[in-house]
């Protein structure tokens, strides 16, 4: 059994990452927060990657009865999916169901719970009181300490940009510069000036890991965010060996966030940023041993172990080790927020049923 979850590929920045930045939407043909043409390339190759990896054994064709595609309800993520589907799945032989213009695609279903809270693939857009408080109590002295330490350079930073204040909070706006950097977009070359010895967009790039990490680096804020996608990931192996499923193969497209709680629930982040279709893979051996690995830019999967086993684990072992971190149901997830209730979600755009999707 394998199962798979990504990171969406490239995409374009939600917005201006700031007031005077020339870059506008006319820059970006497919629109802000969608999906680019690298990103479409991306996804693609990512699929067959996959098939490269999988299609002799878990993958050889697509087979309805065996594979499972879920994505967040995010055009780019749901773009993502079909990317690494037409990577994954070339139509072969009597599925080869066109000559010539589209001969190297067929469809493939993806799954998708529009409109619904979605706790599983976009963990981050629940609304969780004790998260949030936890979160506070751990961030406003890393805050302060940021705030203190780059006061000279956000003020700086704030007659330069146009933004009317710059902090510890919002300073992330400034990262989808890096965007237009890797497009090839010429940049200002205030970026490149010294701060403490390091340019303008290192210590950009340095304040996003940190900011972004805080969100989930401690068990606490991990199993809040990441616990539903554990559970499920456990949940898909204890159907199979218990045949209440056919499908080996599940596969998610989500979020950088959704990824790095991923990890941290884990406890094997490495405390970098999620970068575009990196994948958190799960394999579930027939001689009951699971392995989990984690592909980043490379084409190498990476061994992760999981801390109190061996990098190839037991499953009954693996299951044991992970059991405090899972989160069981959406209810569950409700009690452990403090929201006894349906939540109201910090977004329209957030998907998952009043239970994880049944496969």
């Amino acid at each position: 059994m394998m199962q798979a979850i990504w990171r969406h590929g490239d995409r374009a920045p939600g917005d201006l990452p700031y007031p005077k930045d020339r870059y506008n939407e006319t820059y970006w043909p497919r629109g802000w927060d969608q999906l680019t043409n690298k990103g479409i390339w991306q996804s693609v190759e990512l699929g067959i990657w996959l098939r490269q990896r999988y299609g002799s054994t878990v993958l050889p064709i697509f087979n309805k009865d065996k594979v499972f595609i879920l994505s967040s309800d995010s055009e780019r993520a749901i773009e993502t999916a079909q990317g690494v589907s037409a990577g994954l799945f070339p139509p072969t032989d009597d599925r080869v169901w066109e000559s010539s213009y589209l001969r190297y695609w067929q469809p493939t279903p993806i799954q998708t719970a529009y409109g619904t809270i979605d706790a599983l693939l976009r963990p981050t857009k629940v609304k969780c009181p004790n998260y949030d408080l936890a979160n506070e109590n751990e961030e406003s002295p890393i805050a302060a300490q940021v705030n203190s330490e780059y006061g000279q350079m956000f003020k700086w930073l704030q007659n330069t940009t146009g933004m009317e204040s710059i902090d510890f909070w919002n300073i992330n706006d400034l990262y989808d510069i890096q965007r237009e950097i890797d497009h090839n977009m010429p940049q200002p070359s205030w970026l490149n000036q010294v701060f403490n010895g390091t340019t303008i967009m290192d210590h950009i790039r340095e304040l996003k890991r940190i900011t972004r990490n805080q969100e989930f680096n401690s068990p606490t804020k991990a199993k809040f965010r990441g616990g539903m996608l554990v559970n499920q990931f456990l949940q898909n192996m204890e159907d199979l060996k218990a045949n209440k499923t056919t499908k080996n193969a599940l596969m998610y497209s989500s979020h950088d966030g959704t990824l790095s709680a991923l990890l941290y629930a884990l406890n094997v982040s490495n405390d970098q940023l999620v970068p575009y279709t990196a994948t958190v893979l799960f394999e579930l051996y027939d001689d009951d041993t699971v392995q989990v690995f984690y592909k980043n830019t490379t084409n190498t999967a990476y061994p992760m172990t999981i801390p109190g086993c061996l990098q190839i684990c037991p499953y009954s072992q693996f299951l044991e080790l992970l059991e405090h971190v899972r989160v069981k149901s959406l209810d569950a997830l409700y009690s452990l927020c403090g929201t006894y209730s349906t939540p109201v979600t910090s977004s329209s755009s957030t998907t998952t049923s009043s239970s994880t999707p049944r496969l």
